[in-house]
């Protein structure tokens, strides 16, 4: 099922919804942090041109010395309405999305509670590059996102307010068993706490796509995909960060 449609972006939102109804589950742990993040969430799709995004992450602080502390994190809430899908038009697809996350989590305990708030405009289209090879699909995300409780460094008080703006160039090869993606992530922090978080920061990802068992196989229905980023112009968390995602799609 997965293969009948576009490539998604690893890093950038992708401006087409995709199934009726998914389940997904991540982990996270930044480097030089205490902090784990278990992130359960759920997509739903109406009528295939609106879709709505739950998540309810769990953070936990593990200190090096004294007790763990947890915390509900900052929920997730999103909703995506595609205006657009036409593959002879001059866009393949257009959506518009919007992503609030309430402020729910501890700031006592240093887990989220800053919440936060983005507007995406989310174009993608197919461009024949060379007839031999398999079309180019080139999906933009275009960001304004803001937090809505101030952060405070030293005597400064501001609400951070960001502009991201992201490429992905993606192919599919072999009926789509291997499907390669190439990004250039870009973030302008416009107002922060701390001067110094002012900049815009560039990476370059490269990702890769995978549908190793074919169709007779009862593993058919999975992909992998994993991405890496890199940065290219001042860094957000780390220098290096990996993705691996195992997808299980199925049609009933």
């Amino acid at each position: 099922m997965a293969r009948t449609d576009p490539t998604e972006p690893i890093f950038t939102q992708r401006a087409f919804v995709e199934k009726n109804l998914e389940l997904d589950s991540s982990w996270d742990k930044a480097p030089g942090t205490n902090e784990v993040q278990l992130t359960p969430g759920v997509s739903w799709v109406f009528w295939q041109q609106l879709e709505l995004d739950l998540e309810i992450p769990v953070g936990l602080q593990i200190p090096d010395q004294g007790a763990t502390v947890g915390s509900l994190d900052d929920i997730g809430l999103g909703a995506q309405w595609l205006l657009y899908n036409n593959p002879n038009g001059p866009l393949d697809y257009f959506s518009l999305r919007a992503d609030v996350e309430p402020p729910t989590g501890s700031r006592s305990k240093d887990i989220g509670g800053t919440g936060s708030w983005a507007l995406s405009l989310l174009p993608a289209r197919r461009f024949t590059i060379v007839q031999r090879l398999p079309d180019l699909f080139v999906s933009l995300q275009l960001s304004y996102a803001q937090d809505i409780r101030a952060t405070t460094s030293g005597n400064r008080s501001l609400t951070q307010k960001a502009f991201i703006w992201n490429t992905a160039l993606l192919q599919q090869y072999w009926d789509g068993r291997v499907r390669p993606v190439l990004e250039l992530l870009g973030t302008t922090v416009a107002q922060a706490a701390a001067s110094a978080d002012e900049q815009t920061v560039v990476e370059v990802a490269a990702g890769l796509w995978l549908v190793p068992f074919p169709d007779d196989n009862s593993l058919s229905p999975l992909s992998i995909g994993m991405g890496w980023k890199w940065p290219v112009v001042h860094r957000l968390d780390s220098q290096l960060t990996g993705l691996l995602i195992f997808e299980w799609s199925f049609g009933t």
